[in-house]
């Protein structure tokens, strides 16, 4: 009886916590990559892309104004896009307001079948963009530049992060290029030679300016754990790579799992999926004790995501396999951290919710923007928005 009267009114809690939701893509179309960048101004900005029947891909954006998402704004990317969840398309706006979108496509590779190319376009107002421009100069059919994250620095223009070419014998470089005045690239440099082949990246700049970049690296003993790398003038230097948590996971291959990470009150914290033996789940760690904040051990939970507010309150998102009798689905998963309540279940069950992303408002609202399939539908991007 108890636990039926707690999971009622977790219920009622959790209904009136997240009473707004919009579904933001066409219901003709598949969505992916849900995403969410800031501008300058605090103006919160989600982008998402869809794909046809054709299987053609198409890049949006919508502005949060306060209440509600509003209409998509197209961006034109290349077509054939990738759309897999860690090198999704991402978005990033310059103090100026002017913005840039990073994908990659697929392209012959006679050294690995994962070959791709990073690309761009940019625009000045958000409505006329650039044709795609490739990041690297270098063609050469053997080298593959993906999984990109662009990030603002601390002077306004916009750094992107991405792996590269093999440079040792085993993993991938991490690569870092960022816009001048005029938007484009400049020349690539490398901050890290050998890293996991295919996991997302993350970066933030934080209220000091410094710039902090997150990734799985691929360490000598064959470890697939974070690396940490940070700037502090914008992107003219870098610290050397270290580790945050050693977690020790050895892996033959990549887990094509990376981190996030959000700035609170206590230092930079990230947040992962780590598959190693009697510790598969999920954890945050504060980055500069090493500590760790919270952790689940489940191997059923992943894609972890993480926001602070500016009330110093830390949100913690991520997607959970489940499973009522023979019929598996997986949830969207929402905690506070450091709070005594338990989680709280987003979507509805036998739904399929996966990758999502989150944000806080500077009124302190929580969105959360997830891909949801429901029986029998098209793939689609659901927001939920929380009341503060």
């Amino acid at each position: 009886m108890k636990n039926i009267v707690f999971f009622t009114l977790a219920t009622l809690f959790f209904t009136k916590g997240f009473a707004q939701e919009f579904v933001v893509s066409d219901s003709k179309n598949q969505g992916f990559n849900p995403s969410f960048t800031k501008t300058k101004n605090g103006e919160i900005l989600l982008s998402f892309v869809e794909k046809d029947t054709a299987k053609k891909v198409r890049f949006y954006y919508c502005k949060f104004d306060g209440k509600a998402l509003g209409p998509k704004n197209y961006v034109p990317i290349a077509d054939s896009a990738a759309t897999h969840a860690e090198g999704m398309p991402r978005m990033a706006v310059k103090n100026d307001g002017s913005m840039i979108v990073t994908f990659e496509i697929k392209k012959f590779n006679p050294a690995s079948r994962f070959g791709s190319d990073l690309c761009y376009v940019y625009s000045q107002d958000g409505i006329q963009w650039s044709k795609p421009i490739f990041v690297n100069k270098d063609r050469n059919p053997a080298k593959s530049s993906s999984f990109s994250r662009p990030v603002r620095l601390a002077d306004g223009e916009i750094g992107v992060i991405w792996l590269d070419e093999k440079l040792t014998g085993k993993g991938r470089s991490v690569k870092f290029a960022k816009t001048t005045p005029g938007n484009i690239l400049g020349e690539p440099v490398v901050i890290d030679d050998q890293a996991c082949e295919c996991c997302r990246i993350d970066a933030i700049t934080d209220t000091k300016g410094t710039s902090h970049i997150f990734y799985r690296d691929l360490y000598p003993d064959g470890s697939r754990d974070m690396g940490y790398i940070f700037t502090d003038d914008s992107g003219k230097t870098f610290s050397k790579s270290r580790n945050p948590y050693p977690d020790k996971w050895k892996i033959d291959g990549c887990p094509h799992a990376g981190p996030t990470a959000t700035e609170t009150p206590e230092g930079i914290c990230i947040s992962w999926f780590t598959g190693k033996e009697n510790a598969t789940g999920i954890k945050v760690v504060n980055v500069m004790t090493g500590k760790i904040i919270k952790s689940i051990v489940k191997p059923t939970v992943k894609a972890p995501q993480l926001t602070t507010n500016s009330k110093g309150e830390t949100f913690w998102v991520y997607t959970s396999v489940k499973n009522i009798d023979d019929e598996y689905f997986s949830t969207i998963e929402f905690r506070k951290l450091n709070s005594k309540k338990s989680e709280m279940t987003l979507s509805k069950d036998f739904e399929i919710c996966n990758y999502p992303a989150i944000i806080t408002t500077s009124d302190n609202k929580v969105i959360v923007a997830y891909e949801r399939i429901i029986k029998n539908n098209n793939q689609e991007i659901v927001c939920k928005i929380s009341h503060e």
